[in-house]
């Protein structure tokens, strides 16, 4: 029982959760809840707690790809949430997802089509009329990169699509994508 707990009788919020994994991932990667760091992270409630979460997501995955190998599906799952909570996120995610590409194309390789889809989706929803989403530069790039990492074919004619786009980071991403299928 911590300090906080005996004094206010209360357990730590999932902000204060959030920091202490994030924290946890960067000191001691080896240490970390992953499954409740990703938790947290695809699944927030708010902002802060995503955002807190998403940062310990990507000092682990620096360090440890491999601790997220579990959790690929649900990190493409999260590159999908392009509003509200979580959606500001997904660039992070998907860089998560292209560093586990980097360390094992067959992690990422059976997900092939719901990453397909989330770069779909990104494109579509990018300035669409009465929208407020505008392609997320490392989402694109890091998804991008995973497709060509993990040899997924199907994601070429998105990345001729994603090549042409007016975003720099985008269409030198999907070129350098383009080269590596």
């Amino acid at each position: 029982m911590g300090l906080r707990d005996w004094v206010f009788g209360g357990d730590e919020t999932a902000l204060e959760t959030a920091n202490r994994l994030r924290g946890t991932a960067k000191e001691s990667p080896g240490e970390v809840d992953v499954d409740r760091l990703v938790g947290l992270a695809v699944d927030p409630g708010e902002h802060a707690v995503s955002r807190a979460a998403a940062n310990g997501v990507t000092a682990l995955v620096e360090q440890r790809p491999g601790r997220l190998f579990d959790h690929v599906p649900e990190l493409i799952e999260a590159t999908m949430v392009l509003e509200g909570v979580g959606s500001k996120q997904r660039g992070a995610f998907a860089r998560a997802v292209e560093h586990v590409a980097d360390e094992d194309p067959s992690v990422v390789a059976p997900e092939a089509d719901r990453l397909v889809d989330s770069l779909e989706a990104e494109l579509e929803a990018d300035k669409q009329p009465g929208s407020d989403v505008y392609i997320d530069p490392d989402k694109a790039a890091g998804l991008s990169h995973a497709a060509a990492a993990a040899g997924i074919d199907d994601a070429t004619p998105l990345l001729e699509r994603l090549r042409r786009h007016s975003e720099p980071t985008v269409s030198d991403a999907a070129r350098a994508a383009l080269r590596e299928l």
